[in-house]
């Protein structure tokens, strides 16, 4: 997957699932954890998250990597060691960038690109570019009372999407700073049913791993998708979301424990979050801790100083 040494061909990608979206999908595999998880690559791909501008690299044997640039997002991901992908795609990166300035994740491995982005004037942010595991294997992790961990059934489409909805209300996030505040109060999560059939779609998803929570009343509590990448044994939980008038009973760190045992069922050996500890938002990464999992330390973020250079 990788070409080391070789110069590759850079194209635009539309940032669907399309072949490139595939090539991409595999190279992530063979890269993670120092990279983007190909599950969470399909979420953002289902609900429109990507940056404006993406471009494709690749040679006669495959993707060898991608990157991708807007105001507020920008990504950089090829194999560690493939210095010709990295210098390619960091040129195209800062020719699209035009000068502006941006932040961008680094893996630990990223060293060309770490060094690179430096001699431009770029430097580590103090949060550090995180996440959490946890084995996959089966661990005690029992629901309270009347409520039952399931797949997502055949025709509850809809109630998938407001349950969603419910637990991603923005004014309803549990924000620790007060920050929530600011935030409209009728504003709404855009997940929709496009976007479902977006993710349903999707070759890594399985609908044995889109799990639900019902509530002793019938309705669904919370839900959680479970990504399973086969080739690198990894899988993520993107998103995790439990409805406000359910919170404070245990029941997102019950789900991501049974996604634990779910996936070392089916093969996998670790499941992943991607979370940090926001100051302002630390309630996931407090409850994922609580459930026993570790934090990983995948590197960092940098920007640009304020009396950077760039050329």
């Amino acid at each position: 997957m990788h070409s080391i040494g070789c110069t590759p061909h850079l194209s635009p990608w539309n940032g669907t699932m399309d072949a490139d979206g595939l090539g991409i999908q595999r190279a992530l595999s063979d890269m993670f954890p120092a990279c983007t998880h190909p599950g969470g690559l399909a979420w953002e791909i289902s609900t429109g998250q990507l940056p404006d501008h993406k471009v494709i690299a690749h040679s006669p044997t495959g993707v060898t990597g991608w990157a991708a640039f807007s105001a507020d997002d920008t990504r950089l991901e090829c194999a560690p060691e493939d210095d010709a992908t990295t210098a390619a795609l960091t040129s195209w990166l800062f020719d699209i960038a035009a000068g502006s300035r941006f932040s961008i994740a680094v893996h630990h491995e990223q060293h060309s690109l770490q060094q690179d982005l430096i001699s431009r004037g770029f430097v580590a942010e103090d949060l550090p570019l995180a996440g959490l595991s946890h084995a996959a294997e089966s661990v005690a992790a029992h629901a309270p009372s009347g409520y039952r961990i399931r797949p997502l059934e055949d025709g509850e489409q809809g109630r998938r999407i407001q349950t969603h909805r419910r637990a991603w209300k923005p004014a309803e996030l549990p924000f620790t700073d007060g920050s929530g505040g600011d935030i409209d109060p009728n504003a709404e999560s855009r997940f929709s049913s496009s976007a479902l059939e977006s993710m349903l779609a999707a070759p890594i998803y399985r609908r044995d791993l889109d799990l639900v929570i019902e509530a002793p009343d019938g309705s669904l509590a919370g839900c959680c998708t479970v990504w399973l990448d086969p080739v690198s044994g990894w899988a993520e939980l993107e998103p995790l979301g439990i409805v406000p008038s359910h919170r404070g009973l245990g029941l997102a760190q019950t789900l991501a424990l049974d996604a634990c045992r779910l996936t070392g069922e089916l093969g996998g050996h670790s499941v992943f979050i991607n979370s940090a500890p926001l100051p302002y938002y630390r309630a996931p990464w407090d409850a994922y801790l609580k459930a026993g999992f570790t934090p990983m330390n995948r590197g960092t973020r940098m920007t640009q100083a304020e009396d950077g250079h760039s050329h």
